[in-house]
């Protein structure tokens, strides 16, 4: 187990730690891409880096202090990293519009309102981890993303929201000097705690000109404790509300199945039915590279939240989950260990099986952490899905 809790140093210190060789590949990666078919220097783009890097002084310093010590124990230029971090997904390289979706209210089977994303872009390793800052005002919170970069690619956090930001068609106003999505969505994660907020913050950084999506709008998709859904359209100058709902679902784009299976199911959607949707052939594209589902507890989402992510592509992996509550994460989740596990082609039918095991061991493991809660002992119901975490990840990639 590793443990994402604590200052923004050691955090980066454990990450860099972690995942130093996928961190200096993928360095050296972006610079190549950079030179050979940009033509730009290491000093162009670091120059270029630094509207973003001022917006984070004022955002969220504490992502400085973290990058830092990544970079310093990776044994990387700390300016060439959070270069890298800004520009990498300037050419925003997705095979497919990623897809959201979410269903609340009488839609789900037990009223917990249920979040699903499919990324789609490169399959570099992907990571799953519960993160916990200890600064003032920061939420803790879960998310998937590269092993080798700090954003948020799709989360949940402590207070019950759940977020993603996908790509939406083609921005009529481009612009590149500013917060690329993942950055956005890890300040909603660490600081918002309804749509209602994530919304404000969508429309803060769009007014102050620090929303920078390139050439390509973004859909975010946002669902909370509340049992409020949206999707909000953003292109630069933009901020619209498309969709929401606080009894039924919502998604992000078309795909082929999906609404049928959310129709069908409507009263009755749990978790494995959003893990089978991501697995349709219409929503499980080519360029998928990771998925998260998420069930939101609106009694203590600090707890018993949780999150099942697949690394790698959804109809090829299994789902593993982790609560919101555990005290640690599986470092196999957090290093690419579990990502390059899917690559071995185990059989689509026996994740299925170990998922419906895992649920039963999952169910038993919330009882037994919900009866220490009773009994006063938070510390070791944390302690508790902790250990069922643990005890999952030995069991995936054994």
């Amino acid at each position: 187990m590793v443990h994402l809790c604590g200052s923004p140093d050691a955090i980066g210190r454990e990450w860099g730690e972690m995942n130093r060789g996928d961190i200096v590949a993928h360095l050296d990666e972006f610079l190549r891409l950079a030179r050979d078919e940009h033509g730009q220097d290491e000093a162009t783009l670091v120059a270029r880096s630094q509207r973003h890097v001022g917006i984070v002084r004022q955002l969220a310093p504490h992502w400085l202090d973290e990058a830092a010590a990544i970079a310093q124990v990776a044994g990387v230029s700390l300016d060439l990293y959070l270069a890298c971090l800004v520009g990498r997904y300037r050419g925003l390289l997705f095979a497919e519009d990623c897809i959201s979706y979410a269903a609340v209210g009488s839609a789900t089977a037990d009223g917990r309102p249920l979040f699903h994303k499919n990324r789609d872009n490169l399959a570099r390793p992907q990571a799953f981890y519960r993160k916990e800052t200890l600064v003032p005002g920061v939420l803790p919170f879960i998310s998937v993303g590269d092993t080798s970069d700090t954003g948020a690619m799709m989360m949940v956090n402590a207070a019950g929201l759940a977020g993603s930001a996908d790509q939406a068609g083609s921005d009529p106003d481009p612009y590149y000097g500013g917060l690329m999505n993942p950055y956005g969505l890890r300040h909603i994660a660490e600081t918002a705690t309804t749509c209602a907020e994530a919304l404000e913050i969508v429309r803060m950084m769009n007014d102050r000109g620090w929303y920078a999506g390139g050439n390509i709008a973004t859909n975010w998709a946002f669902a909370d404790a509340t049992g409020h859904a949206m999707v909000v359209y953003n292109a630069h100058g933009k901020v619209e509300v498309t969709s929401e709902t606080r009894d039924g679902c919502v998604q992000t784009v078309e795909r082929e199945g999906l609404r049928p299976l959310l129709d069908e199911r409507r009263g009755r959607l749990t978790p494995a039915d959003f893990d089978a949707a991501s697995r349709l052939p219409g929503v499980c594209v080519a360029g998928n590279c990771s998925s998260l589902t998420v069930q939101i507890d609106p009694d203590r989402p600090d707890l018993f939240t949780c999150a099942w992510a697949a690394l790698g592509k959804a109809d090829e992996t299994g789902y593993f989950p982790l609560h919101m509550g555990a005290t640690g994460t599986p470092e196999a989740y957090a290093n690419g260990a579990t990502f390059a596990h899917w690559q071995r082609r185990v059989p689509l039918a026996s994740w299925q099986q170990f998922e419906a095991q895992t649920e039963q061991r999952r169910q038993a493991a919330e009882t037994d952490a919900q009866a220490l809660l009773a009994a006063g002992n938070a510390a070791a119901a944390r302690e508790c899905l902790a250990q069922f975490a643990a005890d999952t990840a030995a069991r995936a990639t054994s």
